[in-house]
């Protein structure tokens, strides 16, 4: 089961806050669940996102890591095409 499903399926705090982190691709890296929003916000500047704004976030990830790797797909098989 992947993250995005598991968030989908379970219930959350309604006060439970994510942080996520980009790798240089600007592709998710790490999501962290943030349980005291309260005291995390005094000692960071990262967004905090609500389950929703997370879900939208991972959706929007994972179809852009599909079109990367569809990009590369077609790539290597226009290379193997050529030899």
């Amino acid at each position: 089961m992947s993250y995005l499903t598991h968030l989908k399926r379970s219930k959350h705090h309604h006060s439970c806050r994510w942080i996520v982190k980009y790798d240089d691709q600007e592709l998710i890296r790490e999501v962290k669940l943030i349980h005291n929003p309260d005291e995390y916000r005094s000692r960071s500047g990262r967004n905090l996102h609500t389950i929703n704004g997370l879900i939208k976030i991972l959706e929007n990830d994972k179809a852009r890591r599909n079109q990367i790797l569809g990009e590369i797909q077609k790539e290597t098989n226009e290379t193997s095409e050529e030899s």
